[in-house]
């Protein structure tokens, strides 16, 4: 349960018992820890959580960390690949290359990869901040290899167009601070 801003104003109403405010707030803080990635993340954005698979953490040039859980069972292919190329170390040392109001994006555009299956037509995830997708060529959803993107804001025109497969679960302050040629010092799987 997430609980919005009191506003009289939207129909709140100041009646409301004290020990009710309690109990709607502990059951709330009861539920985000009742599985990975429930209730909001460190910026306080709104996650939705299916259950998480393994945690990859993204090491910025100052040792801020972005870490991010997966969602293999949204998006399995995507999520063995991204992991793949973690492992192999693919992600140590480029930049994020496209940095926009609405999102951040790293990956590179020349390797041997395949394009990926597209997983986002019966995706239920939506393109809320935090939330991590493949990117791929405007025509065609098989092509997504290597480039990952983090939504900063909400982009409900992306939902069914591009595979979701994972979410930040923590750093996402950092998320709004990157800007164009950042580099990635070092992506890691969490053990």
């Amino acid at each position: 349960m997430i609980l919005g801003n009191y506003s009289p104003a939207r129909g709140g109403t100041r009646a409301l018992p004290f020990a009710v405010l309690v109990s709607l707030l502990f059951a709330a803080g009861a539920a985000a820890q009742d599985g990975p990635g429930a209730g909001p993340d460190s910026s306080g954005a709104a996650v939705e959580a299916a259950g998480g698979g393994p945690r990859v953490a993204i090491i910025l040039d100052e040792d801020a960390r972005i870490v991010i859980e997966t969602l293999p069972q949204d998006a399995p292919k995507t999520v063995e690949r991204f992991l793949e190329l973690v492992e192999d170390g693919f992600y140590d040392g480029i930049r994020f290359h496209r940095v926009e109001e609405f999102l951040v994006q790293a990956g590179k555009k020349d390797h041997d990869y395949p394009g990926i299956e597209g997983e986002m037509f019966d995706q239920k995830l939506t393109h809320e901040p935090g939330m991590v997708g493949l990117a791929r060529l405007p025509d065609d959803y098989d092509s997504g290899t290597t480039q990952f993107y983090i939504v900063k804001e909400h982009k409900p025109n992306f939902n069914g167009e591009y595979t979701l497969f994972g979410r930040v679960v923590e750093g996402m302050e950092l998320v709004g601070s990157i800007e164009k040629n950042d580099k990635i010092k070092k992506m890691e799987i969490i053990r």
